[in-house]
């Protein structure tokens, strides 16, 4: 498949993508009303806006004011479910939140309270189903109120996706040096009965962003990581990470935000790479760098 990066030339932090019917949707994160603009294409090349968004004034959550962060769009049972993070109201936090939509273009209808709400902020929400039926959300946890450097959780859902049950589980944390003072941006798939989670590490607005990838032979534990980063700065594309890996005619690709020049000006621009598998059963992105041109 030739392409060439970045496959969306504008801002377009945290991309969450669904395939669903031979379509693929985009979301991103926004901060401000209108938020998640929907994109759509068929071939992960050619993006377009559709001029919809998850939420707009009119049907904008109760609950939260703005930080509306990291969307991702999932098709849970016959319906779709957008989780997101967003700053509340009333506590000043960020929360993990869920709308539910007929289709994945919407319209979308907020549950009127944050899913996951805790006295530390909850960000990066991530849906999961495993091979026996069973969702999970995976999140990112602060450790404090005035420190990041938490956990990445997970727990149980309900079959409707809308009900945390049992109890959480740490899955990981920063703990490796070039991950520097957090790791987020979960996103979990399944691959030769192995489970990979694919992460973030460092401050998004520094070069040295990157992303990193763990596997174990459980859904909520057990993550072994790989080491170094998987993707991290180029030449051309500095802070790689908040990816997305879908499927394409039976090859992996993951899109991802990066940004260029030698300082950061807040324009995270999508780009996208093919994700292909070793012998020893690790992923790997090209040279560990992100691609120019394919």
């Amino acid at each position: 498949m030739a392409y060439q990066n970045p496959v969306v030339a504008e801002n377009c932090p945290d991309p969450g993508v669904l395939l669903d019917g031979g379509t693929y949707y985009m979301v991103s994160t926004t901060h401000v009303l209108p938020a998640f603009p929907i994109r759509t294409s068929t071939d992960l090349v050619n993006w377009t806006h559709t001029g919809s968004f998850v939420f707009t004034a009119e049907n904008k959550p109760v609950w939260a004011d703005d930080h509306f962060w990291a969307p991702e769009l999932h098709r849970v049972g016959d319906r779709y479910i957008a989780y997101y993070t967003a700053r509340h109201l009333r506590t000043n936090r960020l929360c993990i939140g869920a709308a539910v939509a007929p289709s994945p273009g919407g319209p979308y209808r907020d549950m009127g309270e944050p899913l996951i709400s805790d006295q530390v902020a909850v960000l990066d929400p991530t849906f999961f189903r495993d091979d026996d039926g069973q969702p999970y959300l995976y999140w990112k946890a602060d450790a404090s109120p005035s420190s990041p450097s938490g956990p990445l959780c997970v727990q149980e859902l309900s079959s409707d996706g809308l009900e945390l049950l049992g109890t959480r589980s740490e899955v990981a944390r920063n703990n490796r040096g070039w991950e520097g003072r957090l790791i987020e941006a979960p996103w979990i798939v399944k691959r030769r009965g192995m489970y990979y989670l694919f992460y973030s590490g460092g401050t998004y607005d520094t070069p040295s962003y990157a992303l990193g990838v763990a596997r174990s032979d459980s859904p909520i534990g057990g993550f072994q990581k790989r080491g170094d980063p998987v993707l991290r700065r180029g030449s051309r594309w500095k802070g790689p990470g908040h990816g997305s890996l879908v499927t394409l005619e039976g090859n992996d690709y993951i899109l991802y935000h990066a940004w260029e020049g030698e300082q950061f000006r807040d324009i995270r621009q999508c780009l996208l790479d093919r994700v292909t598998w070793g012998d020893d059963g690790w992923p790997a992105i090209n040279d560990g760098r992100p691609s120019e041109s394919a």
